[in-house]
């Protein structure tokens, strides 16, 4: 009889130690499942940004190929310009030739 108390007081003994450990592993687990839900809302914002500048991307693309496309044009056109200034410069040259002389 006397080793009952003994063995009562080390089941007591186990049982508060395993009452205190399993109320321990409860708050790390919520503090865990607090974390996991803070990190997971950040991941889906931080996905939703992605997408986000993923559009920004390709609307800028898109409009750095339509200012590329009227560079391109406004080339072409400053090159008609430049042929038309220069012929017109000859046709002027060629009428003070004609006027000079006439004027002779």
């Amino acid at each position: 009889m006397k080793a009952n108390p003994l063995i009562i007081s080390l089941l007591v003994g186990l049982i508060v130690v395993l009452v205190i450990a399993g109320v321990s592993v409860s708050v790390k687990m919520n503090s865990i499942s607090r974390i996991y839900k803070k990190e997971l809302a950040k991941n889906i914002s931080l996905e939703k940004n992605i997408e986000d500048l993923k559009l920004d991307n390709n609307n800028l693309k898109k409009a750095i190929e339509a200012l590329n496309l009227n560079m391109e044009n406004l080339k072409k056109e400053n090159e008609k310009l430049l042929q038309l200034n220069k012929a017109l410069e000859n046709n002027r040259e060629k009428v003070l030739m004609k006027n000079m002389s006439g004027e002779e």
